[in-house]
């Protein structure tokens, strides 16, 4: 156990564990450690590798406001460029003396008496701290249904979220579960390698055309010389977000059957067999579940060796996937392209806080928190990209920005004044989260289909029910009269 008796430990160097380390260097704080299971920074854009990994979101603000990057490379990033975006954070801010990679977390502790968090690593080490962050966010957890037979599969499986290049799917036989987003942006790539590609498909999506391009280099060279252009580059790319939330989300959104419209006609181009663009066309409302981006998926629908089976799946045996429809499809690979476990946002750490209550005990009716943020009964300790706080449009990027500007205040007080504890009152989280099961009963989510945003129950975990500005506001500094101080 290390004798030393840190101010704040943070769990996760991915984009949310980044920007919270360089705001409180900002602030003066110091002494922290940043706990990362990776051999590298980036979080989930160092973990997805899969061929096309790419986000969904313009470049220009998947980015922190403080550290624009002119050089994007199109309007739409790579997974490999975000990546190095964040490897470059962490370097000019000086969070690598900081930063413990390949140390996985397996416990955290409040210890009442002490006024600290114990953290307890896999390989059995101690650290203290006397605040804890959590930026392990909401996609970290890669989700594998389990099927009948799949043990006995003799070929080669694995999960998109953990890539295994080392096998070549040249002249393959391959079997991809699941066509959201991360297969929707696989599958085209699988198909150009592949000899046979069955996509097992549970529901369709609602698609639009990415019409991504690469920036020229004047725009690079303007963006760098004269940063307010891209800042009123990036002005406009967020403002449509707020409205996309706006005119398609909510459920009096006047701008769904257009965008609806929009999606119908994008397949119908690209999709002329009758059979097959009924297959690929949602029965839910758009933006129930996610709206997905792509110029190049229903394309690969087109191609002889790709088939879309929407015959759920009953079993698998040593040679391939058997469907409800009786047929057996052989298969050298099976690819899981199914998702995160988006409502457990827990990783594999187990936290204890105050009377030794667990926080998934504390989350067995759904996850929930305040303002994201902060969960009663477990002081001192602070959430990002916590419940509550996802989005149908717009960047989580901008919403965790509010989240550290909000917690660092937080630990300011703590520290400043010595307290042992500082712990959002549970009436006060009880009141906020009524009002947020009641304020997303207006929006589309809650409609009748199976999406990430909800859990088992239905309840609605992962979202936020107003646009990013209302967020904005509402989390501009803490009311220091909703939390319990001791000390």
């Amino acid at each position: 156990m290390s004798s030393e008796i840190l101010s704040v430990a943070i769990i996760g160097a991915g984009m949310s564990g980044l920007c919270m380390s360089i705001q409180l260097r900002k602030r003066g704080i110091d002494d922290f450690v940043i706990l990362e299971k990776s051999a590298g920074v980036g979080g989930t854009w160092y973990d997805n590798t899969y061929p096309g990994a790419c986000c969904d979101v313009p470049s220009v603000m998947y980015s922190y406001s403080f550290e624009p990057n002119p050089w994007w490379s199109r309007k739409y990033s790579p997974h490999n460029e975000i990546r190095a975006y964040f490897a470059h954070c962490a370097d000019k801010y000086g969070l690598r003396p900081r930063l413990r990679l390949n140390t996985a977390v397996a416990e955290a502790r409040f210890n009442e008496t002490r006024g600290l968090w114990q953290i307890t690593l896999e390989s059995g080490e101690l650290i203290e701290a006397r605040a804890l962050v959590s930026g392990l966010g909401q996609l970290n957890l890669p989700y594998t249904p389990e099927f009948e037979g799949a043990d006995s599969f003799s070929g080669d499986s694995f999960h998109s979220a953990r890539w295994n290049h080392d096998i070549d799917l040249t002249g393959k036989r391959v079997a991809i579960i699941g066509n959201a987003a991360s297969a929707l942006q696989f599958i085209p790539h699988v198909a150009r390698e592949a000899a046979q590609v069955y996509v097992y498909q549970r529901s369709a999506n609602y698609v639009v055309e990415r019409n991504d391009r690469a920036y020229t280099a004047q725009e690079q060279r303007r963006f760098s010389r004269h940063p307010w252009w891209q800042k009123v580059h990036r002005l406009s790319t967020y403002l449509w977000g707020e409205a996309i939330f706006v005119g398609a989300l909510l459920k009096r959104g006047l701008l769904r059957k257009l965008l609806e419209r929009r999606c119908e006609n994008y397949l119908a181009r690209h999709i002329s067999d009758p059979v097959l663009r009924e297959k690929l066309t949602p029965d839910y409302p758009l933006g129930c579940k996610r709206l997905l981006v792509s110029d190049n998926y229903f394309q690969a629908f087109n191609r002889d060796n790709v088939e879309l089976v929407t015959a759920p799946i009953q079993a698998m045996d040593s040679t391939g996937v058997i469907s409800e429809d009786g047929r057996e499809r052989p298969a050298d690979v099976i690819i899981y392209g199914t998702g995160f476990r988006t409502t457990d946002m827990l990783s594999g750490v187990r936290f204890v806080g105050s009377d030794g209550r667990d926080l998934r005990e504390a989350w067995r009716d759904g996850a929930d928190a305040y303002r994201g943020v902060c969960v009663s009964g477990f002081p001192n300790f602070f959430m990002l990209y916590g419940p509550n706080t996802n989005l149908g449009s717009n960047s989580i990027i901008f919403m965790v920005e509010r989240q550290v500007n909000y917690a660092v205040a937080c630990i300011e007080k703590l520290l400043a004044n010595g307290l042992s504890s500082l712990d959002i009152n549970a009436s006060v989280m009880r009141d906020y989260n009524v009002k947020m099961q009641r304020d997303l009963a207006d929006t589309v989510w809650v409609a009748s289909c199976d999406s990430w945003y909800k859990n088992d129950a239905g309840k609605v975990v992962n979202n936020w029910p107003h646009t990013t500005t209302r967020y904005w506001w509402h989390m501009r500094e803490p009311d220091f009269s909703d939390f319990d101080m001791k000390g």
